[in-house]
C-alpha cells in the first residue's frame, strides 16, 4: 500500500512539474526574442553601408563612438536600455531624428572629434537600419488623426 502512495505521489509530482514547464515554455514562446545590440557587428554593419568617402574620413573607433553616442541618445530618452535593466513603456516611444542629430553632433563637438553634419546623419541612419535589422525598431506607425477635425 505504501508502495502505491509513493509512485503516485511520484507521478503526481512529475506531471505538475511538466505542466509547470509547458506552461512557461508556451508563454516564452509567444514573447519576441529581445533585441541585444552588438557593438563590434554595428560598426562593421554600418561601415560596410557607409560611402567611400565617409568611410575615408572616419576610423572605426570614432565609429564606434558615434554609434555609442547615438544609443546613449535613446538610452536618455528612455527608447533603449542596458542590458539587464528592466523597464516597461506604456505605450510606442518615439525617439526625433532631428534630436539624435543634435546630440551626436553636440557630443562630437565636446570630445574635440572633427566631423561634418552629413557624415554624422550617415553613421545615425546606418545605425538606425542596424537596429531594424536586429528588430529593436518597429515598423513605422501612421499618424493619428487630427482631433479637430481639420
Amino acid at each position: 500500500m505504501i508502495v502505491v502512495f509513493i509512485i503516485l505521489s511520484a507521478v503526481a509530482v512529475l506531471v505538475i512539474g511538466l505542466l509547470a514547464v509547458g506552461r512557461l515554455a508556451g508563454q516564452l514562446a509567444e514573447q519576441p526574442r529581445p533585441a541585444v545590440y552588438d557593438r563590434a557587428e554595428a560598426v562593421d554593419f554600418v561601415a560596410d553601408r557607409l560611402p567611400d568617402d565617409v568611410t575615408a574620413q572616419l576610423t572605426y573607433d570614432e565609429l564606434a563612438q558615434l554609434l555609442q553616442w547615438h544609443l546613449d541618445y535613446l538610452e536618455e530618452l528612455g527608447v533603449a536600455r542596458a542590458q539587464g535593466v528592466d523597464r516597461v513603456a506604456s505605450g510606442p516611444l518615439v525617439a526625433a531624428e532631428d534630436d539624435a542629430l543634435a546630440f551626436v553632433i553636440g557630443r562630437a563637438t565636446d570630445a574635440g572629434l572633427a566631423i561634418d553634419d552629413v557624415t554624422v546623419v550617415q553613421v545615425i541612419e546606418g545605425n538606425e537600419k542596424y537596429l531594424e535589422a536586429i528588430g529593436a525598431i518597429g515598423s513605422q506607425l501612421p499618424m493619428p488623426e487630427d482631433p479637430t477635425g481639420k
